[in-house]
């Protein structure tokens, strides 16, 4: 695999709720990262000589996402502030060309907008964590 410029993993928002070509990326992002999570199942017994012992299997299995920016756009903004009153899931893609394209439900578990005293932005940060089962596929 050729190293990529950080700049293409891109996280996307999709309102069609489907895997539509034209998802639009979220607006002012600086950072975004893609975090797979798998919990597994411990079953370590008085037997195993103090070795921790998995089962061939996972317990839960997730993804969570996380993104910091410049506000330049209130989509994230309109989302976070429906989430606020109702729970709401909302499909976004996580791209890396050449590698992989993930696509589902996901949840917004939070939503931070700040601004400082100056010359700086309004800029905001966000986590999703998946809801349901995410689709792979080679970007």
């Amino acid at each position: 695999m050729a190293a990529q410029a950080g700049r293409n993993l891109r996280i996307k928002y999709d309102p069609t709720g489907g895997t539509a070509t034209d998802a639009a990326v979220i607006a002012g992002a600086r950072t975004e990262s893609l975090t797979i999570n798998n919990t597994g199942i411990d079953i370590t017994d008085k037997d195993d000589s103090g070795v921790r012992t998995m089962l061939n299997d996972v317990g839960t299995k997730g993804m969570s996402l996380s993104c910091e920016g410049v506000l330049t756009d209130n989509t994230l903004m309109q989302l976070a502030a429906s989430a606020a009153s109702t729970t709401a899931l909302h499909t976004f893609i996580i791209e890396i060309p050449g590698l992989r394209k993930y696509s589902g439900l996901w949840f917004i578990e939070s939503f931070e907008a700040s601004g400082a005293e100056g010359d700086e932005p309004v800029t905001f940060s966000t986590s999703l964590i998946s809801a349901g089962a995410i689709t792979s596929a080679t970007a």
